[in-house]
């Protein structure tokens, strides 16, 4: 009856279109079990209603459908269909998808086991019978025991009870339902294991009697010789024991709309005559009728729809060029080529490129043929005339015209189940010795072919035994190999490692053999390798300022809205809310376009984007900021945002970032990098666990994208001229390098295919993402592309969004997993609940020094998450001109920033304001030097400091005019230097030496070098010193034990703690010690109210040094706080008070003035070692003449020229030059002497320093005014002051004018000299020259007269500034001119 009622089924189903047909003539009259579709055009079996699939055609069928079932119900897995409970389990399927009779556990007469989740249950006789019957094997588990009393109870049973008679004559056994006896009837056997191949019964009886061949209305099963009815072929229950008829069966999955291949394939509507031969036999191509194009498209003649405004626009657009004929008027071309007869518009990149352009095909004639230079991923054809990528080479396919990529190949290995001819083919083991020959050279027949295998060789082989010409071998099935002893086989597991012709996306290996599956929402395709998605894929390009949609089935193309008015550079889009964000050259903004083509708007104004990236998941925005090396983020909302509500995503160590890639899905992003180290790194998508994923094989990376169905990242290489790959980690790195390929741009990835744009060409092309092959044009436009995305749904649904249970205040984006993460926009900070974003409340701050960055975190962001893999909310600041950065400090009253440089030697300082560092330029500068400990003096800025060739204890005031020795004795190398201005106390880590070993202490002294003593002698090697609030106790890192020391100025109460190994630095901020450690990774750590060590969070990036400041750092005050103390050089404050210290080469006259000492012959200076004299035209000649090198401590002067000389122009990604520093407020109002950067003609120098400095000094023009440099013995406003005027007598008088008349003609050699010096820079760019620190000493000596007249000037008192008010340096109007100083002032 069943077969009866499936026979009308498939009737009816049959008769499907006749009744379309007839639908609206009489009424339809359905069959017995059978219901009305809604519109009565057919009939659909009441079991086939609320399935969950519609089998009417206006769906009506699955309309009405309960939602739930009453509680008496049952209700089908796939659909909404209910049922009575009592039908569950009733071995009758009521359900479509059978799950009514799934999970049953209802035992029947021979049910003894449920196996495979309860959807099996076997009978006694299959429990340990030696065969796995269930796939989970549990049918024989635990059967030694089950033997073994078996074995006891039948040992009792013939003791007992069993008749002598009984034994050798089994009694008949009656078989169960579905079983019947083996032959000797002492067991019982299935039906469905009659005939399958393997023998159940031990007498092998259900094998035998068994036919070889089914019937044509049967499926005879892969393994055995079963037969079964052809209508139990993929019907979902396997009749078969090894499942065949059930396998390559057609999904019945939502969308199937059209049957093909024998039932063996199910297509959605959408593969139905899209172009593409989805089923073998066609059948989804044939019968198709023509859609026609939409109101604002122009249909081709070959049915393509383009956009109508691109009917007749010099370029054909239909692929059969239909769009360009019937012309009436040639098109106005704005290129300067056009085809001579077709009259097509053409660029020069056209000509000759293997694409004809022209209809009359002259841009591809007479086309010259030259070698070619092949690239470092490619090789050269013979002929010399095409390079093809290296992975072509041998791979069975001739790319090369001549063939020549596919000879002198290396030998063909056969896989490993098959036999290797000595001629190279490969043979089946059972064409080999079966007296025919198969191999060309014969050596598959003969030779000891005649001996077969014997019953031993059967047996110490795994799988079979084969004869060969060189004796018996064991053999392997197809999907086997051998393992090391050559003789047992072993699964291959073809999916581990696979080539790109295993699967195109999902592989399952099984025993022997393997399976590819693919991906929701896509359809494996007839070849059971490839897979499709439903629905058409767009792919979507900026064509200057046009935006471009082009159906990659229907080849249909779109122009999109867009208000850009230069080039757009990037896009990307966002499904839920059909639009496409972009940026373009000509604005500071994110603006965007509907997919309708009806509307355009602006996302966010105020910034300025280089790539962009949307976030579907987490429902951001993502853009490179170039300018400011950020990657920076916005929520997408449908109003416009103004700047200030973006938050900054990522900005430590970002150099040149070019091009933007998000995965969401993992929580991912990549970027490409093109500065000084070109890489491709990866973050999450809060800025956490970054690292670099590739930085080999990289020439110049610029567009990156994701394909997230391999799991690999992908990059456009413009050097290598090449589209590059890699593993998300980074490994199995791929070069692709075509002709193709000289120019890519922007590219993306859509299942197996490969886009990407030529900006150069002015084409848009696809080829196989993995090969390259197959490689074809998609868009060839007259103006050029740039940006490319594929527009699908798919690409951005299938996973819910972490950010959907996260109550951010402001923004929630994705971390790797993904995991959801609040952010805050800049100015806020994160509360601890992890969700508000609130004001600054504790503005206590970290300051972090990396090589080209200072970092600078909030300590109030510490106690708002756990241990971070990534920075905390902070601020990163690029360091304008330095990448060695070594030594920081800081002023907090004016946000000054103090850094040494160890590429340039130098030591700057840089204003901080907001997010960004301006320099204030260089205040010290050195050569075959450097500065290996630096300290900052808040109350008067004098900078104390200690270098490589200078290990000494030294000052300079903060224009670097005035340096003292503080303490040089018994000082190998100082390391650190710490200061306490309140208390005068200064501390350094001393490295001396003691034979050939070092020893390494910390010592303190008052901060004019007195009351030296050592606080601790056994260090190792300390470094990092920082004072206590109060100034009694100093701390150190001492990173040769790895502990945090510390210990009181009077050598008491010395304290460790132990950090481990990779100790850098330590902070103090409030009492709370900080610190970092650095192997791996680098990790910064924090001591908690429990004196527990607590690690905050740990980065990739390079840490040298660590600040800590707070409302407690840098207050109070000491004697030199007003007016520097009223010393004219440099004030020094100690424990009772302060001292007046004059520069290296002036003794002082009283206690706070200073006079020059004469120690050095006329025309000389002392070195700072006081060791030797030079000429002063030696210092800052850039060469070394001092042993200590202190001849070039040096400052930057301002040229002496007649006429200004314009600013070279730099680019825009460079940083401000070092600009010329006035003097700081701590040097009492010197301004006169240092500020030397005017311009005075060069010819009325000496006519300036005869009459205006009395012949005694040079002029220099200071703020507009002329003003004289006095030369040396003189001082006052023109120089007439002599330093021996007191003196009387005739013999003083002589002994002054015999000084006067040497000085002068010193003066006037000097002079010569510079007028000959000054033709000479006429005829040569201007060159950086340098000034002592040793002339600035005694030019701010001539100036002290002026000192209230140049003090009004410059907006100072009379008495001079103060330096405890202001850190603050003036920056010279015309800093962005070219600097130059001369040698030496006389």
């Amino acid at each position: 009856m069943g077969g009866c009622w499936f026979l009308c089924a498939v009737l009816v189903q049959l008769s499907g279109p006749l009744q379309v047909v007839l639908a609206g003539t009489n009424p339809l009259s359905c069959g017995l079990g059978f219901t009305h579709c809604k519109q009565d055009s057919e009939c659909v079996l009441y079991n086939h209603v609320c399935d969950g699939k519609p089998d009417c055609k206006d769906g009506s069928d699955e309309e009405d459908c309960a939602l739930e079932c009453n509680t008496d119900q049952f209700q089908c897995a796939h659909g909404k269909k209910c049922l009575p409970k009592d039908q569950m389990c009733d071995g009758v399927t009521q359900c479509q998808d059978r799950s009514d009779e799934m999970h049953c556990t209802e035992r029947t007469d021979d049910c003894v086991h449920h196996c495979d989740s309860k959807s099996r249950c076997l009978p006694a006789n299959l429990i340990c019978d030696g065969e796995r019957d269930c796939l989970d094997g549990t049918d024989e588990s635990s059967c030694e025991d089950q033997e073994e009393d078996a074995y006891e109870k039948e040992e009792g049973a013939k003791a007992t009870s069993v008749p002598t008679s009984s034994v050798g004559s089994p009694m008949p056994i009656k078989c169960p339902l579905g079983s019947k006896p083996c032959k000797d009837n002492t067991e019982c056997v299935l039906y469905n294991h009659v005939c399958d191949g393997e023998a159940d019964c031990r007498d092998g009886s259900d094998e035998k009697e068994c036919i070889s061949a089914c019937e044509t209305d049967q499926f005879q099963c892969a393994h055995g010789k079963k037969c079964i009815a052809q209508g139990q072929v993929c019907d979902g229950v396997p009749q078969c024991q090894d499942r065949s008829d059930e396998l390559g069966c057609a999904k019945l999955m939502e969308g199937c709309m059209h049957q093909c291949d024998n039932k063996s394939r199910c297509i959605p509507s959408s593969f139905l005559c899209d172009g593409d031969r989805d089923c073998v036999d066609g059948s989804d191509e044939q019968n198709c009728v023509d859609e026609g194009c939409s109101a604002t498209e122009l249909q081709c003649a070959n049915g393509q729809c383009v956009s109508a405004t691109m009917l007749c626009d010099g370029h054909p657009d239909c692929l059969d060029r239909s769009d360009e004929e019937s012309c009436s008027d040639a098109p106005v071309c704005t290129t300067k080529h056009r085809c001579p007869q077709s009259k097509e518009c053409l660029v020069q990149e056209w000509f000759c490129d293997g694409d004809q352009d022209c209809k009359d095909g002259t841009d591809e004639k007479d086309c010259p043929v030259a070698p070619v230079n092949c690239g470092e991923f490619q090789w050269s054809c013979t002929s010399k005339t095409k390079c093809i990528p290296i992975s072509w080479r041998c791979d069975r396919m001739k790319d090369c015209d001549d063939g020549s990529d596919e000879t002198e190949c290396r030998v063909v290995t056969c896989l490993p189940h098959q036999f290797q001819c000595g001629s190279q083919e490969c043979l089946d083991p059972s064409l080999v010795c079966n007296g025919i020959t198969n191999c060309v050279d014969g050596s598959d027949e003969g030779g000891s072919c005649q001996i077969s295998c014997a019953e031993a060789d059967n047996e110490h082989c795994s799988q079979s035994c084969y004869s060969t010409p060189q004796g018996t071998r064991c053999g392997c099935e197809a999907g086997f190999q051998f393992t090391a002893d050559g003789r047992t086989c072993a699964d291959i597991d073809e999916c581990e490692g696979r080539s790109p012709g295993v699967c195109s996306q999902l592989c399952i290996n099984n025993q022997g053999s393997y399976q590819c599956d693919c991906h929701p929402g896509y359809v494996k395709e007839a070849d059971g390798h490839r897979c499709k998605i439903t629905g058409e894929p767009f792919l979507l390009s900026s064509v200057q300022t046009d935006l471009f949609s082009f159906g990659l089935h229907s080849r249909s193309l779109d122009v999109l809205s867009s208000s850009a008015k230069k080039a757009i550079l990037s896009l990307d889009y966002d499904w839920r809310k059909q639009r496409v964000y972009w940026v373009s050259l000509d604005a500071e903004s994110i603006r965007w376009s509907s997919l309708d083509q009806k509307t355009t708007g602006t996302l966010i104004k105020g910034v300025r984007a280089d790539s962009i990236a949307v976030d579907w998941l987490g429902r951001n925005l993502y853009w490179i900021d170039g300018v400011n090396s950020q990657i920076v983020a916005v929520r997408l909302s449908t109003a416009t945002v103004e700047s200030l509500d973006h938050s900054v995503i990522l900005d430590e160590d970002l150099e040149q970032p070019r091009s933007l890639a998000l995965l969401p899905q993992k929580g991912l992003m990549f970027w490409t990098e093109i500065g000084a180290v070109v890489k491709i790194e990866r973050a999450g998508m809060d800025g956490s666990e970054r690292k670099a994923v590739v930085n080999s094989s990289l020439g110049w990376p610029g567009g990156v994208a994701v394909d997230t169905i391999s799991d690999r990242v992908y990059w456009t290489d413009e050097r290598l001229r090449a589209i590059g790959s890699a593993t998300l980690d980074g490994d199995d790195i791929r070069i692709l390098q075509m002709k193709e390929t000289t120019n890519p741009f922007s590219l993306a990835l859509f299942n197996d295919m490969l886009y990407w744009s030529d900006a150069k060409k002015r084409v848009v092309l696809a080829a196989h993402k993995t090969s390259g092959k197959n490689c074809q044009v998609l868009l060839k436009r007259l103006r050029q592309p740039f940006g490319v995305k594929v527009i699908h749904p798919l690409l951005q649904m299938g996973i819910d969004s972490p950010c959907e249970n996260m109550d951010c205040s402001h923004m929630c984006v994705l971390a790797p997993g993904p995991k959801a993460v609040c952010k805050c926009p800049s100015g806020l900070l994160l509360a601890e609940d992890g969700l508000t974003c609130s004001s600054l409340v504790n503005s206590a701050f970290l300051l972090m020094l990396s090589p080209s960055t200072v970092t600078q975190i909030y300590l109030q962001s510490r106690h708002t998450a756990g241990e971070l893999k990534g920075w905390p909310e902070h601020v990163a600041l690029q360091v304008p001109s330095v990448n060695e950065a070594a030594i920081m400090d800081y002023c907090l009253r004016d946000h000054t920033l103090f850094l040494t440089d160890d590429g340039t030697t130098s030591l700057s300082s840089f204003k901080v304001k907001d997010s960004d560092l301006s320099s204030k330029g260089q205040l010290l500068k050195l050569l075959g030097n450097a500065i290996t400990a630096m300290a900052l003096d808040w109350v008067t800025l004098n900078i104390y400091w200690s270098s490589n060739k200078q290990p000494r204890l030294q000052v300079t005031s903060s224009t670097g005019a005035h340096t003292a020795v503080l303490i040089k004795e018994g000082i190998g190398r100082v390391r650190s230097i710490a200061l306490h201005p309140p208390n005068g106390r200064v501390c350094f880590a001393n490295m001396g030496q003691q034979g050939t070993s070092t020893v390494a202490t910390v010592e303190c002294a008052n901060m004019d070098g007195t009351g030296r003593s050592v606080v601790y002698k056994d260090a190792v090697q300390p470094t990092s010193l920082v004072f206590s609030s109060n100034g009694d106790t100093i701390y150190w890192a001492d990173i040769g034990l790895g502990t945090i020391c510390s210990v009181k100025l009077d050598g008491s109460g010395y304290r460790e703690l132990k950090t481990g190994d990779g100790l850098v630095a330590v902070a103090l901020s409030d009492g709370a010690l900080l610190w970092i450690t650095v192997s791996d990774k680098t990790r910064l750590w924090y001591r908690d109210e429990q004196r527990q060590n607590k690690l905050w969070f740990e980065v990739d990036s390079e840490v040298i040094s660590l600040k800590a400041f707070s409302k407690s750092s840098q207050i109070g005050s000491n004697e030199c706080t007003e007016n520097n103390g009223n010393c004219q050089h440099l004030c020094l404050a100690t424990p009772r008070g302060r001292i007046c210290k004059c520069a290296h080469d002036h003794i002082l006259v009283n206690s706070t003035k200073c006079s020059p000492e004469q120690r050095c012959p006329s025309g000389s200076r002392p070195c700072l070692d006081q060791f030797q004299c030079q000429p002063v035209e030696k210092f800052c000649n850039g060469h070394v003449d001092c042993y200590d090198h202190s001849d070039e401590n040096c400052v930057h002067l301002k040229p002496l020229s007649k006429a200004i000389v314009p600013a070279p122009i730099q680019p825009r990604s460079s940083f401000p030059r070092p600009s010329t520093l006035t003097p700081l407020s701590g040097d009492t109002g010197l301004n006169t002497t240092l500020n030397v950067n005017g311009q005075l003609s060069n010819l009325d120098v000496q006519q300036c320093s005869e009459r205006r400095c009395s012949g005694n000094g040079h002029c220099v023009e200071t703020n507009g005014k002329p003003a004289c440099v006095c030369s040396l013995a003189y001082r006052g406003e023109s120089c007439q002051d002599h330093l021996l005027k007191t003196m009387k007598g005739p013999i003083v008088y002589a002994a002054a004018g015999l000084c006067a008349v040497v000085v002068l003609i010193a003066v006037m050699a000097v002079v010569v000299r510079r007028k000959k010096s000054a033709n000479q820079r006429r005829a040569r760019p201007v060159a950086l020259k340098e000034t002592s620190m040793i002339d600035l000493e005694n030019k701010a000596e001539t100036g002290v007269e002026n000192k209230a007249k140049t003090s009004v000037e410059n907006g100072t008192s009379a008495d001079g500034e103060n330096g405890a008010e202001t850190c603050t340096q003036t920056v010279p109007a015309d800093t962005d001119k070219p600097e130059e100083a001369a040698s030496s002032v006389d």
